[in-house]
């Protein structure tokens, strides 16, 4: 006769089970947790890659501003001078405006060469509604005055933004926020563009900071 061959019991069965379904759901939870974190360092990487993408594209308008070849100012000067009396100068380049009217946003206005036309120019508008911030460029055109940006030109670069902010260096002075009313002494040598973009509903806004020399 065979010896008899003892199987597994219904309890060994059972709790045999139940330790694979622990470990599957502790794996489960690690792959999780993993994924998540992966995810999250994507979505913060490529975010850092659109604002060094946005950063980069504002120094390249401002190095691409049109210089003596503007035949007169662009627009309304955004330092007018307080008094005759005292010698004053334009603060910004004449290509660059920096404008707030009453009720509406910041804008940043740049008159840059066009690097696929060469001896012609265009208007570059910066600014910031409802957390996005957005540039629109007109048409290029070798004629002044140059026509501004429609609506259908803007393009969405950055959501999430909480300051949009321009200052020009006065050596004397020092910073200056724009747009500035007060008359400058001398033209600015530089400017300073702020970006504090938030990084979730939770999150505090981050600043980043970018200096261009002129």
């Amino acid at each position: 006769m065979k010896p008899m061959q003892r199987g597994f019991t219904l309890v060994e069965v059972m709790i045999a089970i139940a330790l694979m379904a622990v470990l599957s759901v502790m794996a489960w939870r690690g792959l999780d947790s993993v994924s998540r974190a992966n995810d999250q360092l994507e979505d913060r990487t490529e975010r850092v890659a659109r604002l060094l993408r946005v950063l980069d594209q504002f120094e390249r308008d401002v190095a691409l501003r049109a210089t003596t070849e503007l035949p007169t100012p662009v627009g309304p000067s955004a330092n007018p001078a307080a008094s005759t009396s005292t010698p004053s100068v334009p603060l910004l380049p004449v290509a660059i405006q920096a404008r707030q009217p009453n009720g509406a946003p910041f804008v940043v206005e740049i008159v840059r060469t066009a690097p696929a036309a060469p001896g012609q120019w265009q208007r570059v508008q910066w600014w910031v509604r409802g957390g996005v911030l957005y540039r629109a460029a007109g048409p290029v055109s070798a004629v002044f005055p140059l026509q501004a940006p429609e609506p259908s030109d803007r393009v969405a670069l950055l959501d999430d933004v909480a300051t949009f902010q321009l200052r020009a260096w006065e050596p004397g002075p020092g910073w200056r926020r724009l747009p500035g009313v007060a008359p400058a002494r001398v033209p600015a040598t530089g400017v300073e563009l702020l970006l504090a973009v938030s990084a979730g509903n939770d999150a505090a806004a981050r600043t980043f900071r970018r200096v261009l020399a002129f």
